[in-house]
């Protein structure tokens, strides 16, 4: 089946800005990659601005609602947070190119990005897991603060989404999101001690 000009466009200017960076991306390569003229990429997107920010922010609106359904049902609050960071895995392991894109974004020059915040996007993925953690901790399936943990979650889940992303390891699947929620849990949980 024949991609249409937009997704061509899409899957060129995910390739051009993780490659070369927005800023070192033309409007003339992308549409020589995506193979249409210039007059169809401001067809479809008015600028290489909105392009890159609509890139962006949707793989991020389309992330978080993948990850709020896998935090869903029933379950202890560490199944869902193993759901969702193994959701997270799936969905860098299916586009690694798009989130590649994502922190190289994140790590650019800021007079180089296309207005994309990024803290706002961080705190809405650290606020799902808060709430997951909140519910594990009004179950008394753990101890501590759900934002301090939501954010711990999330760093290490980074940490490894960037390694996979430069180096190819580790493999992120469901048995290293177990890892991560383990080892928190174990500084968290109601039988931990400190000595």
């Amino acid at each position: 089946m024949q991609k249409s000009a937009c997704d061509r466009i899409r899957k060129a200017a995910i390739g051009l800005f993780t490659e070369k960076g927005y800023a070192a991306t033309s409007t003339r390569e992308i549409c020589e990659r995506a193979k249409v003229t210039k007059p169809v990429l401001y067809y479809h997107f008015h600028s290489k601005e909105q392009l890159h920010c609509e890139l962006v922010t949707g793989a991020c609106e389309e992330m978080l609602s993948e990850l709020s359904s896998a935090a869903q049902g029933d379950g202890t609050a560490k199944e869902k947070l193993i759901n969702v960071l193994a959701a997270d895995f799936a969905l860098t392991r299916r586009e690694p190119d798009l989130a590649s894109l994502h922190f190289r974004t994140i790590f650019t020059a800021r007079h180089e990005g296309s207005g994309v915040d990024f803290v706002k996007i961080g705190m809405d993925w650290a606020g799902l897991l808060a709430r997951i953690v909140r519910e594990g901790v009004r179950k008394g399936e753990l101890d501590g603060s759900p934002r301090e943990i939501g954010e711990a979650i999330l760093a290490m889940n980074m940490i490894y989404t960037m390694s996979y992303l430069l180096r190819g390891k580790p493999r992120l699947d469901r048995r290293l999101a177990r890892r991560i929620v383990d080892l928190l849990w174990r500084g968290c949980g109601r039988n931990h001690r400190i000595r």
